[in-house]
């Protein structure tokens, strides 16, 4: 099976302020990309499993641009 690009989302809670950064991952299906995610959130970037609120996922289309605010 082909892999895709997800853009990965992480949205979790550090002192009390909300945060969230997207991430891009290569998977071959969406549940594969959030694991993916998750494994990157807690391992990579030391955030508590208690912290995270969500982590969501979706294909990146090719050709799309990613606008971060």
């Amino acid at each position: 099976m082909k892999s895709k690009v997800y853009i990965a989302t992480i949205t979790y809670r550090d002192k009390d302020i909300w945060q969230s950064f997207s991430i891009e991952i290569t998977a071959k299906n969406k549940r594969q990309a959030r694991d993916r995610a998750w494994d990157y959130a807690l391992f990579t970037k030391v955030i508590g499993f208690r912290s995270i609120y969500s982590v969501t996922a979706f294909k990146h289309k090719p050709g799309e641009y990613l606008i971060s605010l």
